[in-house]
């Protein structure tokens, strides 16, 4: 089973990187409810797509090799080419390092607020899209990781299960609406 050491290693990579970053994923449910209930397979960090420079740079200089994720293929990311919708997704490999692989994800945020990638119309206030845990990490709120999560409910279903009953009514309300706002019906909405 994973750790919360883990999370700590890629803090350690990212101390000096000057932007925000956030934990998300399934890391980021695990720290909303300060345990871990499952078994993780990576780390994956949300960053303002206006960052994505400064994520590259940094991780350059440190010698990792970086793909774009595009149309399930991964291509090297080795230009000064922006990364724009619907390209959201960058794996970030270095051989002997632990972790050795961490996936970045570009997110669509603003000065002061947050947009949802695949259907911007849904926001939420800058303040409202992250927490910071007892030891200092930013982690994107629950709500915005099911909601990207909810697109394979079966697969994530858990995470849901998990986190629903622990989110704060406002949480609860913001996601039960995205969802109506995504899907015709979805399995999670009566549950909320």
């Amino acid at each position: 089973m994973n750790t919360f050491a883990e999370v700590q290693k890629v803090r350690s990579l990212f101390c000096d990187l000057h932007c925000q970053w956030f934990v998300c994923g399934g890391w980021a449910i695990d720290l909303f409810l300060n345990r871990v209930t499952r078994r993780h397979k990576d780390i994956d960090i949300a960053i303002a797509r206006n960052d994505q420079f400064k994520v590259r740079d940094y991780l350059w200089q440190r010698g990792w090799k970086l793909e774009k994720a595009i149309d399930g293929k991964l291509i090297p990311w080795i230009g000064n080419e922006p990364l724009v919708l619907p390209v959201h997704t960058i794996w970030c490999r270095k051989d002997k390092y632990d972790p050795n692989f961490v996936e970045v994800l570009l997110n669509e945020i603003e000065e002061d607020q947050f947009r949802f990638r695949r259907d911007r119309s849904i926001t939420l206030a800058r303040e409202r899209m992250f927490f910071t845990t007892s030891c200092g990490l930013l982690v994107l709120a629950p709500e915005i990781v099911l909601l990207y999560k909810s697109n394979s409910p079966e697969e994530y279903d858990a995470d849901f299960q998990n986190t629903a009953k622990s989110l704060a009514e406002e949480s609860r309300v913001w996601l039960k609406v995205s969802l109506n706002r995504l899907f015709a019906q979805h399995p999670w909405v009566g549950r909320l």
